[in-house]
């Protein structure tokens, strides 16, 4: 047996490991995919590693971590390679699909794929089976109680009226301010803005969420599309090189729960908005992982 394991040594055998860090987190909230390799002392990691994992849709890849070295013993190194990730859907979510692309260098002989699984967590707490009642609009409001004797016109105005009252409150505090909001940067505008859900202005925030990743994605490319629809938008952003799919796709899906509330007439109930919300969060940290456009495309931008 001894002369087994020195035979091992001496051939540079190499063990590999997969885990997340941490073991669970939230929609939309960054973890960490580590791919743990015990090598020979003079080897280097990425002579061990070939190919990169393959996320589908449900995950946003933020950035790949440079390589590191976690422990050291004679002849003997364990180095770790990281990939930063966010999902995109709830649920406990294994990633061995994902690591079906990558494959070793002959001298890894051990390889474990148990701990690459997270527990995505949604926005219904514990104990909670369903989502809570809304806050925002009587409970009713536009469904099947509104054929019934005209009261939908009547909840109607009455939702209608404040809304714009607000609006209008808002126009006028920006106009006297002066300053842009989205100069604090856009994540820390929707953190601000995700606020407003439970101070009962959830249909408020909804457009104002679409405008921040709207304009977000706009000033990485340097520009901007006011004037095009969500629809004619996402189409010309998927056309967009310097975008990765992986943040398009990101964008695709929060404009999908905006698109569900401003006009198919969803009902916007805070449980459903704070996880669009963290969609839009993933989307952003993702957009914010992207290279910078190279000089010579925004010349010809210009």
């Amino acid at each position: 047996m001894l002369f087994l394991l020195l035979s091992l040594l001496l051939a540079g055998g190499a063990s590999a490991r997969w885990r997340c860090e941490p073991a669970e987190v939230a929609v939309g909230e960054p973890f960490e995919l580590v791919l743990e390799l015990t090598h020979a002392d003079g080897t280097a990691p990425l002579s061990l590693l070939q190919g990169e994992p393959a996320f589908d849709d449900s995950w946003v890849v933020l950035a790949r971590r440079p390589v590191r070295e976690l422990a050291r013993q004679e002849g003997e190194v364990t180095s770790a390679i990281s990939w930063s990730v966010a999902a995109l859907e709830p649920g406990t979510r294994a990633l061995s699909s994902a690591l079906s692309s990558v494959s070793f260098a002959e001298p890894v002989s051990s390889i474990q794929v148990g701990g690459a699984e997270i527990v995505v967590r949604g926005v219904l707490a514990d104990g909670e089976d369903a989502p809570r009642p809304l806050r925002e609009f009587e409970r009713g409001f536009a469904g099947e109680d509104a054929g019934a004797g005209g009261g939908f016109s009547f909840w109607w105005l009455g939702a209608l009226v404040p809304l714009l009252a607000g609006a209008a409150f808002v126009l006028l505090r920006r106009r006297r301010k002066g300053a842009p909001v989205t100069a604090r940067g856009p994540l820390a505008e929707l953190d601000a803005l995700e606020r407003g859900i439970d101070e009962g202005r959830g249909r408020e925030c909804v457009y104002e969420l679409t405008r921040l990743v709207r304009q977000a994605y706009d000033a990485l490319r340097a520009r901007p599309r006011p004037g095009l629809t969500d629809e004619e938008w996402l189409v010309e952003l998927r056309g967009a090189l310097e975008v990765p799919s992986g943040a398009v796709e990101a964008a695709a899906a929060v404009l999908a729960r905006t698109e569900a509330v401003k006009y198919r007439g969803v009902l916007a109930t805070p449980w459903a908005l704070h996880e669009t919300f963290a969609l839009a969060r993933a989307a952003l940290a993702a957009l914010a992982a992207a290279p910078a456009p190279a000089g010579p495309t925004q010349e010809v931008a210009a």
